[in-house]
């Protein structure tokens, strides 16, 4: 069974959000930090309104699928989640909300 882990970006009014880097620099940092400890995959969508047209609570969602929580935790426990954790100011001025559970 995998593990995924759900990294939301709230959307309030200043967001700022560098979209190209975000996916040409950040998730392949991810992905290469991560990769060798069980990172499986991930995938990214933005969600600039909600259904009935106002502005969304998030704008951008990544989802990482792992191969358990104990690749995960390994991930997180290892030197290179400083670099993935420290990019996050280089393409956004809000802080991320971040969920983990099982796939079902």
């Amino acid at each position: 069974m995998t593990f995924t882990v759900a990294i939301m970006y709230p959307n309030p009014e200043h967001v700022e959000f560098n979209d190209d880097y975000y996916m040409k620099t950040h998730m392949p940092l991810v992905e290469k930090s991560w990769k060798s400890f069980g990172l499986i995959s991930w995938r990214v969508n933005k969600f600039p309104a909600a259904l009935d047209g106002s502005r969304s609570e998030y704008l951008i969602q990544a989802t990482l699928e792992w191969e358990s929580e104990d690749a995960l935790k390994a991930a997180l426990g290892s030197p290179a989640s400083a670099d993935v954790f420290g990019d996050i100011p280089n393409f956004t001025n809000v802080k991320p909300i971040s969920l983990k559970g099982v796939t079902l």
